[in-house]
């Protein structure tokens, strides 16, 4: 008998959490941290026992899917955790500089030496267009997802009383045109599909488009001698940033503007990008392949350091502050949003997804006032948003990854909000005509 529970990432875009129990066999596909509003749910139990997971699959090293993983080593886990190569290596900073964070707290969710431990059982590698066999009739296998360096959909192939089955998870999908990214890699055959649905009712603007708002927005307020602040995700966000803002340099838009990479962990992640040229889009390759550095400028200045981080506020004349955390939950951008917030001239540029509740939800959707770090911050600077670089799928695109899979008897759909899942689940039965659910928590589903 095959059943599946979801345990986060059910009717919310967080907590990526997903139980697939095929005979005597336990496999866990992802393990990541609540975020936002559902913060509270990572103090929860799991809902299963950690120690009888028998495989740990990662779809990406994104902390909304792999943020419990040292969490789930404490309470017990202590078998294979199964990724791409670059999946690991960008896991061992998200984790690390996770419990660094969540070391600060008056609760603590775990350690650094509880990061370290987990860490260890990561190092089974599966890259894109590779099979593994992890069990007798168990067979699993990865396609790249378009999301982020690393990222995969998961295809798990498997003999159910003698009737072969497959159940695949999309992990999160990217979209079909990304800044470095390569693109999405499509199944052709699939039983079950789990589907995240966080842009399920949205479509995304243009790249192309997109580009060119995030251009003029800064050029703008560069003329009129305003300091730019991008709260930004350090894994993935800032890299295209990086590379947008290095066009601009070469094309002597930047001259005399810093732009200060205020974020240890960003930086670390760009160093770590480096070791995986094979995995950007044609353009980034053919960029590394000259020679170039794709994420580094003229104008650039990293600031690892405390002091370094500090010394940007002697910068008075017009700048660029690319900081984390992309939500504003915690990081260097705090600082610069309480220095630089509220002044008109300036901007704060979003570049990503803002949970519900979060500070970055709050600024972005225009309150007049905000609370950071126990300061009352009055919002006078610009506030813009662009949304065409989510690293999501929109609605069309969902639908037309799904489209190309044949033999489907299910589709479920996870990891979005009820909007978004109400919606897509109507464009999937009237559209596609394929049988489909919206996953509950704790559910429990006979394949």
């Amino acid at each position: 008998m095959a059943f599946y529970t979801s345990y986060g990432a059910a009717g919310e875009v967080t907590g990526s959490c997903h139980l697939l129990h095929i005979g005597k066999i336990k496999i866990l596909i992802d393990c990541g941290m609540f975020q936002g509003g559902e913060s509270g749910l990572n103090f929860e139990p799991f809902g299963f026992d950690p120690k009888d997971i028998n495989y740990l699959i990662v779809t990406h090293a994104h902390l909304d899917h792999i943020g419990r993983i040292p969490l789930l080593v404490k309470e017990g886990f202590n078998k294979k955790i199964i990724s791409t190569s670059a999946t690991a290596s960008i896991a061992r900073l998200m984790l690390m500089n996770s419990a660094g964070i969540l070391e600060t707290k008056e609760e603590v969710l775990y350690t650094t030496n509880d990061a370290q431990t987990a860490l260890q059982y990561f190092g089974t590698h599966l890259e894109c267009h590779q099979s593994m066999t992890i069990e007798e009739d168990i067979k699993i296998s990865f396609k790249n997802a378009g999301h982020i360096l690393g990222a995969v959909s998961v295809k798990i192939e498997f003999f159910d009383e003698g009737i072969e089955k497959s159940v695949i998870f999309s992990g999160d999908i990217g979209q079909q045109k990304r800044v470095i990214t390569a693109p999405i890699e499509y199944w052709d055959k699939g039983n079950y599909l789990f589907v995240e649905s966080t842009y399920g009712s949205s479509l995304h603007s243009d790249l192309t488009i997109s580009i060119e708002k995030f251009r003029s927005s800064i050029l703008e307020t560069l003329s009129h001698g305003g300091t730019i602040v991008i709260p930004s995700f350090a894994l993935e966000r800032t890299q295209e940033l990086l590379y947008l803002l290095k066009q601009m340099s070469q094309e002597k838009l930047l001259e005399k503007i810093p732009v200060f990479l205020d974020s240890p962990l960003a930086i670390n992640v760009t160093k770590t990008f480096g070791n995986y040229p094979k995995l950007f889009s044609k353009e980034i390759v053919e960029l590394i392949q000259k020679g170039e550095n794709p994420f580094d400028f003229e104008e650039l200045i990293h600031t690892y350091s405390k002091e370094s981080s500090l010394e940007i506020n002697s910068h008075t004349e017009p700048k660029i502050i690319i900081a984390g955390s992309g939500m504003c939950e915690g990081g260097r951008v705090n600082y610069h949003l309480i220095k630089y917030l509220s002044d008109p001239k300036n901007l704060v540029l979003f570049v990503g997804f803002q949970v519900k509740r979060t500070l970055g939800e709050q600024i972005s959707s225009h309150e007049n006032r905000v609370k950071i770090l126990g300061t009352e911050v009055e919002v006078k600077a610009k506030i813009d948003y662009v949304s065409g670089f989510s690293a999501h799928a929109d609605q069309r695109e969902l639908l037309d990854w799904i489209d190309t899979i044949e033999d489907i008897y299910c589709v479920y759909l996870i990891h979005g909000d009820t909007l978004q899942l109400k919606t897509l689940k109507e464009k999937v039965k009237t559209e596609l005509k394929e049988k489909v659910h919206i996953v509950k928590m704790n559910e429990l589903i006979h394949l």
